[in-house]
């Protein structure tokens, strides 16, 4: 070879042999090849997307047989992965010697797809009938079994044309994965959710009675009078053996009437896909009506609400031109409740409209609807201005910048954490006789709290400071070095059994209350905790042991971790479930609303101020130490004029969450307007449900308005 001649790079070639091993195991070739994290992938998403086809396909039966389903899906994944291998090589002929233009290849890719669909869709039939006996074909969702089938026989192999290319250097982004994945998950999410599109078109214009109420509801929002002519008659439904119904009306000189024949009868019955098994035929004569005009009928359930009783019969009657009228109708489809008891007795009404007259006063629905729209607004106003006031102290403890530079001795510790539990029992025997001189909970329960935080919580700080900072200068000063470690010892060793004594405690309860029984657990919890006293005095003690009691700790680290593990723990449970929590505490009501959404924010701002205080420029605060400056004095100049138009910025938004949240948590009875709206709804009050929805959208758009004036000005 000559001196300056540059030898020729051999171009890696595909492997066939990963190809092989990805055919066997998908994501073998890839992990051989190199790309383990790559292959790992693939193996877990067709794991996945394979037990979760299985999973839905066998939901069809009340009591799903995973087994045959799986059988079935392993046939089914044979069978459509080879129709797939048969298109597929059609497809890369005709990209090889017919469509070579780029632009005619992404049409010929776009309808190998098309053809692929509708070649699995005609032969679903077939494929299913191959793996599973036809009176077999009910156990399971056979479209969702043979279209998840090939998908992941589709995911297979790309999976082996991809581990073919990975020592190559030729894999590309997993593009294609992604899109199969997405569309297996279409798939399996349209059956689990029972997406039925052609009932979704077929009957969208019932919807159209209930929207038009609801988009302009302001007919129910004001008082009309109307004179208009109407006559009812009792109905019972249904119709227990041996019963006869209602009296029923007689014929009228001096006014309106109507005689309904049986007054005893059946509710139609609508299943599940809109059909509808009608119930007793009610013949219907009608006297004293204006002539000529049109009368409606309307019926009234047991509980007193009234509908137009559509698809029975006609529910629009020309009246003759003596006043009279003859027609029929079926009872229609009255939910009847199974607590309900007595007769059911259902209202006819049949209704000639007169002239309206708009008299300009509030109905009773608008004044309520009103009324809650006002609770809804200041139930988010004092959750957001009781939470801010709650979560801007906890925030500072939870800020790690902050809370890092705490730090004191292990015997100052120890010293401490003993402080805190004396103060707080010298508290709490303070705070006892004080309480029983007021009357205890019972009688003065707000004073008697306030009496117990401030004493206990009082003295627990300042034993905390007090005893924290003598035994630090007593450890400094006066106490001898192995006095000092024996008391760092068994300190430790105190403190690790406390800890290890409720770890086993809750051990027994959270594990064997599972596993056995709550005797089983009650039994054990004396075990387990003196085990795990023991064993947490043990590595205390050694810990202390080794790094001796002048070992620095950051006590303010232990803070931060347990403020903020908290309000991890308060902001992940919904305000819906803090709810109903708050319910069972004070009762239903608009209070039950404001403690769960004070909670909720306390824990969301509590995180969002602590991240803008960890974010700030240290600078500020660094030189202001250095001038020795307190920290109260650091946080004052140095901190909060860096975190204030963050923390307004996000006060703001959170009141224009605890208002939306406010409307939802009346839902399951926390007051407010949502409380209205699902009675409403419940009650097929469509029209007044319409004026709360419409005051919920223009409360919304106002406070969004006016906080993105404050921003401006504030932020």
């Amino acid at each position: 070879m000559e001196e300056n001649q540059v030898p020729e790079t051999v171009e890696p070639r595909p492997s066939l042999t990963q190809g092989l091993l990805s055919l066997l195991l998908p994501g073998l070739g890839q992990a051989l090849g190199g790309a383990w994290r790559r292959g790992l992938a693939i193996l877990l998403t067709l794991s996945a997307v394979s037990g979760l086809t299985i999973w839905t396909a066998a939901q069809r039966p009340r009591f799903p047989d995973y087994g045959l389903t799986a059988r079935a899906f392993l046939g089914l994944l044979l069978e459509t992965g080879a129709l797939l291998i048969f298109l597929t090589a059609l497809y890369y002929l005709a990209r090889r010697y017919v469509t070579r233009e780029p632009t005619t290849q992404a049409v010929a890719r776009v309808v190998y797809l098309i053809v692929a669909a509708f070649a699995i869709g005609l032969a679903t039939d077939e494929l299913l009938t191959t793996v599973l006996p036809r009176d077999l074909h009910n156990q399971l969702y056979g479209m969702t079994a043979v279209y998840g089938a090939a998908l992941v026989a589709g995911m297979w192999l790309w999976n082996v044309g991809d581990a073919t290319r990975v020592r190559a250097g030729q894999a590309g982004p997993s593009r294609d994965l992604v899109l199969l994945g997405c569309l297996a998950l279409l798939v399996l999410g349209t059956r689990v959710t029972e997406v039925d599109l052609p009932k979704a078109i077929r009957e969208y214009r019932d919807t159209q009675i209930i929207l038009r109420r609801i988009v302009w509801p302001w007919r129910s929002a004001f008082v009309y009078e109307e004179t208009a002519v109407s006559a009812e008659a009792k109905v019972q439904a249904p119709c227990p053996e041996g019963t006869t119904g209602p009296e029923p009306n007689q014929p009228r000189e001096d006014g309106p009437w109507i005689l309904v024949t049986p007054t005893c009868g059946e509710v139609s019955v609508r299943d599940r896909r809109g059909n509808l098994e009608f119930g007793t035929l009610l013949n219907i004569e009608g006297g004293g009506f204006v002539p000529g005009e049109i009368a409606e009928i309307w019926w009234q359930n047991p509980i007193g609400n009234a509908f137009r009783p559509r698809g029975v019969g006609d529910i629009e009657i020309e009246v003759g031109p003596d006043g009279t009228f003859t027609t029929q109708l079926y009872i229609p489809d009255v939910v009847i409740p199974a607590f309900a008891e007595g007769p059911q007795i259902h209202t006819l009404r049949v209704v000639q409209p007169g002239q309206v007259r708009f008299t300009g006063e509030l109905s009773r629905e608008m004044r309520l609807a009103l009324q809650e729209m006002l609770v809804t607004i200041m139930m988010g106003m004092m959750a957001t201005f009781v939470g801010v006031l709650l979560s801007v102290p906890l925030s500072f403890l939870a800020a790690r910048n902050l809370m890092g530079a705490i730090r004191s001795t292990l015997l100052g510790f120890l010293g401490g954490i003993g402080g805190l539990v004396v103060g707080a029992y010298l508290g709490r025997l303070a705070a006892s006789p004080l309480a029983a001189r007021l009357g205890g909970l019972q009688q003065a329960p707000v004073q008697t709290f306030l009496i117990n935080v401030s004493l206990v919580g009082g003295g627990a700080i300042l034993f905390y400071r007090l005893a924290g900072a003598s035994l630090h200068a007593l450890a400094e000063r006066a106490l001898p070095a192995l006095v000092g470690r024996a008391l760092a010892t068994i300190g430790t060793a105190l403190l690790g059994a406390a800890i290890g004594y409720g770890l086993g405690i809750g051990f027994a309860r959270g594990v064997f209350g599972v596993t056995h029984t709550a005797e089983f657990a009650a039994l054990m919890s004396p075990r387990t905790g003196a085990i795990g006293a023991a064993f947490g005095a043990l590595v205390g003690a050694l810990y202390a042991l080794r790094r001796g009691p002048q070992a620095e700790v950051t006590t303010g680290s232990i803070i931060y971790v347990a403020v903020r593990t908290a309000m991890n723990i308060f902001r992940s449970i919904e305000p819906l479930i803090l709810a109903v929590i708050g319910i069972i505490w004070v009762g239903p009501g608009p209070f039950a609303g404001f403690v769960a959404l004070t909670i909720h924010t306390v824990a969301a701002l509590g995180k969002l101020y602590s991240e803008s205080i960890e974010s700030i420029d240290p600078g500020p605060i660094e030189a202001l130490q250095a001038t020795g400056a307190s920290r109260l004095q650091t946080i004052v100049y140095a901190v909060i004029p860096q975190v204030l138009p963050p923390f307004i910025a996000f006060t703001i938004y959170r009141w224009d969450i605890n208002v939306r949240l406010s409307t939802i948590i009346g839902l399951v009875g926390g007051g407010g307007i949502g409380f209205l709206l699902i009675q409403w709804i419940r009650q097929f009050q469509y029209g007044p449900a319409g004026i709360a929805v419409w005051l919920i959208t223009i409360t919304v758009a106002v406070l969004d308005f006016v906080s993105a004036e404050i921003r401006e000005r504030f932020v």
